[in-house]
């Protein structure tokens, strides 16, 4: 093989990955920056970041994460788990991931790396023990990934504090990937959404130009008869000059018989305004992120009744999916041992409004699957002192899975026999007549269900006629989903509703106004007559019950 063969196959091995740094060599560097789109637009990372969308979603999805603990947890020797605060790692993951960086700072610049160059990379530093000392964040745009024959990937870098290049293995490297075509290495969304944040890039560079022209079309001049090219130039220069400047919206003269025309489309009849609205949501889309998140408007799919599910969904579909990826990441580069795993805290971006929240921490309280305590620490306050807090309680009422009923008091307290039993009042005989015994639970039940039923009778009669007239009025489903969340709160208020019963009518009234907002969306006026006829009719049985069911 010839020196100059040689020569070139190895600046051909060096060029760059799609999420590698170009080669000093590289025609990157002698041509147009980013990438080409069908818009004539040049898309890189750094170019994307002039649009405000794409810096709102990448800040939104790294500030997310950022305020995410990690903890690094082991398994408890008699079940459960036990965070591991001992372990080296663990104030890296926690608090000080290196020198210079906090947590969040550190969690934040990455991901952001991630959203707009598809990897994120950090060199391990260790210490002379052999432990992992620091994480040290390495800019993608500074790093080549390269896959060796024996299935190993190592890492290019160029430094840019030393100015020097130097290969890492893969165990000196923490690199988190964006999904791609190649298992080694992330693709960014920047390049695979390239021509839609191209036509957004031309459409704020056209607004900008527009208005740096005094927010007016192009002119056309007809009629003119100048003697000279000369004089025409000349004109046409004073004109420019009276209308630029500080002679802008001053009163300019024409010669005799010339007329001047806008030349071009405007910007309204180009729809540019919606257009844009369009790109901000397409781009949202791009990142997997809500857009009433960001500020964007995307017409009433978010109202003020829907957005804590939103913001649910948020967590679940966008924020869930980053911490499992970082989780899994950190299992697979920086953890030898399968006894640890790290694990980001979700539960305070899954926490509803206040009602509902305490509304299921009582349940949980009542079931038995959470202490006081446990509650207290979830909302950042200290243990009940004395540690009576810890303890957990369950129903008297409750019988075990294998049919067995769980002793009652009955049976243990002092001074009483078994013939005592037979006294109870669940086991008073029915009073003549065949009437039950006022004293007894089923006449307490009984006389509960008489009580109650002018109070459902009420409630009912006032959902079925709010819905009857949105029906009517042909109402949009905005209207609807108001509607049920305040009938909720209204229904609860009423009917003196305990935190169990709370949370079976909040369910109820959620998915009553998913079924009035799809019939009203859709148009289907009669099936709505016939659905909340069915109704009215079934609901006070339920109704009553339910209500009946929260005093026993």
């Amino acid at each position: 093989m010839s020196l100059v063969s040689s020569m070139v196959r190895g600046y051909q091995g060096l060029r760059a990955d799609v999420g590698g740094a170009p080669a000093p060599w590289d025609d990157y560097w002698y041509g147009p920056v980013g990438a080409a789109t069908v818009s004539g637009m040049r898309v890189s990372a750094d170019s994307a970041k002039r649009l405000g969308t794409v810096v709102a979603v990448v800040s939104a999805k790294a500030r997310a994460l950022g305020v995410l603990p990690c903890f690094l947890f082991t398994d408890a020797p008699g079940g459960g788990k036990i965070v591991a605060r001992e372990h080296p790692l663990f104030k890296i993951l926690h608090s000080r991931p290196n020198d210079m960086q906090t947590a969040m700072e550190f969690y934040e610049m990455l991901q952001g790396h991630l959203e707009l160059r598809g990897n994120g990379y950090a060199e391990i530093l260790t210490s002379s023990r052999g432990i992992i000392g620091e994480l040290m964040p390495m800019h993608p745009d500074h790093v080549k990934v390269e896959l060796l024959s024996s299935g190993a990937v190592r890492y290019i870098y160029n430094d840019p504090l030393t100015n020097t290049t130097r290969t890492l293995l893969q165990e000196e490297v923490f690199h988190i990937r964006e999904w791609a075509d190649k298992p080694y290495i992330g693709q960014s969304r920047i390049m695979m959404g390239k021509d839609l944040l191209g036509v957004a890039l031309a459409q704020q560079d056209f607004s900008g130009k527009f208005l740096k022209n005094d927010a007016t079309s192009g002119l056309i001049m007809t009629g003119t008869n100048f003697e000279t090219k000369q004089l025409e130039d000349e004109y046409i220069k004073a004109f420019q000059a009276s209308s630029t400047g500080e002679n802008r919206h001053k009163i300019r003269m024409l010669p005799l018989g010339v007329d001047v025309k806008s030349l071009g489309v405007k910007p309204a009849e180009m729809q540019l305004l919606e257009a844009s609205k369009a790109s901000d949501v397409k781009i949202c889309s791009l990142f997997n992120v809500l857009p009433h998140l960001v500020g964007v408007d995307a017409g009433k799919s978010a109202t003020y009744a829907s957005v804590e599910q939103f913001n649910l969904m948020h967590a679940q579909q966008c924020v869930l999916p980053m911490a499992v990826r970082w989780e899994q990441a950190i299992s697979r580069d920086l953890i030898d041992d399968d006894r640890f795993y790290a694990k980001f805290s979700l539960a305070s971006l899954l926490r509803g409004d206040h009602a509902t929240r305490t509304a299921g921490y009582a349940v949980a309280v009542e079931h038995g699957w959470l202490s006081q305590d446990d509650v207290r620490e979830l909302e950042d306050m200290n243990p009940i002192a004395g540690g009576i807090g810890k303890k957990y309680w369950r129903p008297l009422n409750w019988t075990t899975l294998d049919g067995k009923t769980l002793p009652s008091t009955s049976s243990t307290a002092p001074n009483r026999t078994p013939d005592d039993s037979e006294n109870d009042d669940d086991n008073q005989p029915a009073a003549p007549g065949g009437t039950p015994d006022p004293d007894s639970q089923a006449g307490m039940q009984a006389q509960l269900m008489l009580l109650s039923q002018d109070a459902v009778s009420r409630c009912v009669r006032r959902e079925v006629g709010a819905v009857r007239k949105m029906i009517d009025l042909k109402a949009d489903s905005h209207e609807a989903g108001l509607f049920y969340a305040e009938h909720c709160r209204f229904l609860c208020e009423a009917l003196h509703l305990p935190s169990l019963q709370v949370l079976k009518v909040k369910r109820a009234c959620d998915e009553r106004s998913n079924r009035l907002r799809s019939l009203l969306a859709a148009g289907d006026y009669e099936e709505a007559r016939a659905w909340i006829d069915n109704l009215a009719a079934t609901e006070p049985v339920k109704l009553t019950a339910l209500a009946v069911e929260g005093v026993l």
